[in-house]
Order: C-alpha cells, then sequence, then structure tokens
C-alpha cells in the first residue's frame, strides 16, 4: 500500500522539478524594437526625416539644398544682384531663393526659421535633374496622383489636401490642415517671374518634372497646389515660375 502511494508523490515531484527545469530554460519575451524611419542628407549636410505613403517613401520635408548633389553650389537669387533673372529664359541661369517665412501677418507663433519652408527652385535649376540626393528624384505629376489615391482609398476621399497639410501656419482664407500622415505640407508660396516670393502662408506649390511644350518660351511645367480647397490642385503654368520641391525616393 505504501509503495501504491510513494509512486504517485514520486511522479508529482518529478513533474514539478520538469516543469522548473522547463521555466527556467524557456527564452526571454523578447522586447519590441521600434523601428526609426530613414533619413536622407542633402549635399549641403540637411537630413530629412522619410514617410512611407502606401508604396511611396517621401521626404517630410521639402528641399533646401544650395548645392547640386555633385557638390556644385547653385546660386542664391537676389534682386539687387540679379535683376529680373529669376525668369529669364535668355540668361538661363539656375537660381534658388527662399520661401518667405517673414509672417507678416502673425500667423506662426514661434518665430520660423530662414529655410523652415524650404528653398524655391527656377526653371534652370530643377531642369539640371542634380538636385535630388542620391537614390531620390523630383517627383511627376503621376506620383502625386498616386498618393492622392492612396489618401483617398484610406478613408480621406475628397479631404486629400486637407489630410496634407501642417495643423498650423495657413492663412484664414486658405485655412489649417490636419496633417493626418505628418506629411507636413507647408504654405511655401511661389516664386513670380521677376522672382519674388510670393503667397507665402497661403499656397503650398510644388514641381514636377512634367513640362509641356516644344519651343522655350512656350512651355508650362505641371504645378501641384494645395490651397483653398480640400482638393488637390494641377495646373500647368509658365517655366519662368519658381517653386519648391518635395522628393520622393526612387524604387
Amino acid at each position: 500500500m505504501k509503495k501504491l502511494i510513494q509512486l504517485p508523490l514520486l511522479l508529482v515531484f518529478s513533474l514539478l522539478v520538469f516543469q522548473c527545469s522547463s521555466d527556467d530554460d524557456a527564452p526571454e519575451p523578447q522586447t519590441e524594437v521600434e523601428i526609426q524611419p530613414e533619413t536622407v542628407t542633402d549635399a549641403d549636410g540637411n537630413v530629412y526625416e522619410t514617410i512611407t505613403m502606401g508604396n511611396q517613401i517621401w521626404m517630410k520635408e521639402n528641399l533646401k539644398t544650395t548645392k547640386y548633389n555633385d557638390g556644385v553650389a547653385i546660386t542664391q537669387y537676389t534682386f539687387a544682384a540679379h535683376g529680373n533673372n529669376w525668369g529669364s529664359l535668355n540668361n538661363q541661369e539656375a537660381f534658388y531663393r527662399w520661401a518667405d517665412t517673414s509672417d507678416l501677418s502673425n500667423i506662426v507663433d514661434e518665430e520660423l526659421t530662414f529655410d523652415a519652408y524650404g528653398a524655391m527652385y527656377n526653371h534652370f535649376a530643377i531642369e539640371s535633374g542634380k538636385l535630388a540626393p542620391a537614390g531620390w528624384r523630383i517627383p511627376t505629376e503621376a506620383d502625386f496622383l498616386t498618393l492622392e489615391s492612396f489618401i483617398a482609398n484610406d478613408g480621406n476621399s475628397g479631404h486629400e489636401a486637407t489630410v496634407l497639410k501642417t495643423e498650423a501656419g495657413w492663412s484664414p482664407n486658405s485655412g489649417n490642415g490636419t496633417n493626418v500622415y505628418g506629411f507636413n505640407a507647408v504654405p511655401n508660396g511661389y516664386v513670380s517671374t521677376p522672382g519674388t516670393a510670393t503667397l507665402a502662408h497661403g499656397i503650398c506649390t510644388w514641381a514636377t518634372t512634367n513640362v509641356n511644350g516644344t519651343s522655350l518660351g512656350s512651355q508650362t511645367r505641371r504645378l501641384v497646389q494645395l490651397f483653398d480647397t480640400n482638393a488637390i490642385l494641377y495646373g500647368d503654368n509658365p517655366i519662368q515660375l519658381g517653386a519648391g520641391i518635395r522628393c520622393i525616393k526612387i524604387q
């Protein structure tokens, strides 16, 4: 009778020892590692965070390089030094200038840095093909249409522009956005033919690589704009106008 009692007790003790041993040998639970988004650096050493939108990877800021990706400096435009040459098709000099961040209407609470809205580039700088960092490029209209389609299919149809715009910094006439994805579209305005930074705080203007027309004097560039509507605007504009650049990764 004792043997019948001792055997189960011994079996229970063995099972307990085995269980403890198994617990000791069990691997520690893995701590979840936060994957940091990749960054990209331009020829000036500016570092940009990136954002994945569907199958695309975009910069989260407008380009602000003052050098081509081969290190050659781009001429900074000033009216005093260059007059009306910003949009001159005869001069054909590549220029950049900074978007206006003077905040004359006191729309933004904090003091904006001179490069907060990025640089604006003229036709010949854009056409150089050397503005974007290696592995990146200036987007086409089709790239923006793909971005728009992703936003619409993600539950934001009819509000594609609004969800891209920043939550502050826009004039009351244009309206702030919701910045749902953290795309950070700022109202960088555009540069007029004479070289004046225009409508900052009112409109966001990005250049595409799409140029229509054969003769230089009649060519237009397709610009993408966020303005006072919920929709993204696409339009053909004279190539003499200057615009900002939001780069997309080559895939």
